[in-house]
């Protein structure tokens, strides 16, 4: 086990969203304290009235295609009821938006920065739906129209050397959505279907370069000590004690900043909430970091 430079908790809880900080409650079993409850009131109350939750989770904005995804999966973790009206109400407004290709993109209505290529408001995105897919899953619709179209959409959006775009109609392989795409079709299809194996083949690849890398220099940008990285166990493009990916894992211990959080490229030389929260999951569950210690850190921190 190795130990955190900085207590991250009050860097989390000052600059978190409800959905940070709820996720990061989830890690070290907190969720029934007083931090956990007002976040979750704070969440709720953000709901619009279509059913999904604000871009940004700013009160009143557009509601967010990836933002509804992400609070509906915290909300099931945390053991909000799957027929609860919070989280019924935000997937339906979930299956309104499935575009007749069976993908999902962002609500048209909220502008994204042009910089931000890994996503669209036009075109359907594969690593939205694989997200809101996995979602399905877990509320039981495995036999729903929408999951089979997602199904659909994703084996027509697979590269023809292996691998998936961030959106539909780009040639660009993308890593992380590739093994997150790849590791859900397993749960499917088994360990031996093609686009899997395909899948599996450029994990190695790419995870292979990025543990050299570390060895050789400072990476201290946390998505991408991260994006090949699951937050999730089992997961089925490696075993928890590959020595690359725990070495890869280490150096993101090691790129903690001062401020108790980590830092990625889009968080403009800042730490970034949600990528920190990110970080803790998965030392956490990859046995880096003990959960113990990170309660102790917790139950010590003032807000």
């Amino acid at each position: 086990m190795m130990n955190l430079k900085r207590n991250p908790f009050p860097f989390i809880l000052n600059q978190g969203s409800p959905v940070s900080v709820l996720q990061a409650l989830t890690i070290i079993d907190r969720i029934k304290t007083s931090v956990g409850f007002e976040n979750l009131l704070q969440l709720i109350s953000l709901q619009n009235n279509d059913g999904g939750f604000p871009n940004n989770l700013e009160f009143n904005a557009s509601s967010s295609v990836k933002i509804t995804c992400r609070v509906v999966r915290t909300l099931i973790q945390i053991g909000v009821s799957k027929h609860s009206h919070i989280v019924t109400s935000a997937v339906n407004w979930l299956l309104k938006q499935q575009e007749k290709d069976g993908g999902w993109h962002e609500n048209p209505a909220i502008a994204l920065p042009e910089w931000v290529t890994w996503e669209s408001t036009t075109k359907s995105v594969t690593w939205y739906t694989c997200q809101i897919a996995k979602l399905l899953g877990e509320l039981g619709m495995q036999k729903s129209e929408a999951f089979k179209k997602a199904l659909s959409f994703l084996e027509k959006t697979e590269l023809s050397n292996g691998g998936w775009p961030p959106v539909d109609g780009l040639e660009e392989l993308d890593p992380d959505s590739t093994v997150g795409i790849g590791n859900f079709l397993v749960t499917v299809y088994g360990n031996n279907y093609p686009s899997v194996v395909r899948a599996r083949r450029i994990f190695e690849e790419r995870i292979a370069g990025l543990a050299a890398k570390v060895k050789h220099e400072t990476v201290d940008d946390a998505y991408e000590l991260t994006h090949l990285v699951f937050d999730e166990l089992p997961n089925y493009m490696y075993n928890l004690d590959d020595m690359r990916v725990r070495r890869v894992l280490e150096a993101l211990v090691h790129v903690q900043r001062e401020d108790g959080g980590w830092k990625t490229f889009y968080s403009c030389g800042k730490s970034d909430a949600a990528i920190s929260v990110y970080a803790l999951r998965v030392l956490v569950s990859h046995g880096i970091i003990s959960k113990e210690t990170l309660q102790e850190m917790f139950d010590s921190s003032k807000i």
